[in-house]
């Protein structure tokens, strides 16, 4: 009785793995690399032949229609793309000016 009820749990556990773990993400990444190739690998872009970063870091959208982002912890500007951190420091916080935590 317990053969009845095991293999067909376990081949079911083995055929959704096979699915959404190799499948699915196989299929979205070639989706993704054929139709968005510039962003599905980082929209990296170069200076004097090395790679710098990423054009999709660090900006800043004002206009009400987009998604209300958390603030930008970048400091000593907002948005600064090479301090790309966050932190949980509100924006009242001192020590968030500095762009470090006072640790005593």
């Amino acid at each position: 009785m317990m053969k009845t009820i095991l293999r067909p749990v376990f081949v079911l556990f083995l055929a959704l793995t096979v699915v959404t773990g190799l499948v699915y993400p196989a299929v979205v990444t070639g989706i993704a690399q054929a139709v968005f190739s510039y962003q599905a690998n980082g929209s990296l872009f170069s200076r004097d032949g090395r790679v710098v970063g990423s054009s999709l870091i660090g900006q800043q959208f004002d206009a009400p229609r987009y998604f209300w982002r958390r603030l930008s912890a970048t400091t000593p500007f907002a948005y600064n793309a090479r301090s790309s951190g966050g932190s949980n420091l509100g924006p009242t916080n001192p020590e968030r000016a500095f762009g470090c935590v006072a640790r005593s």
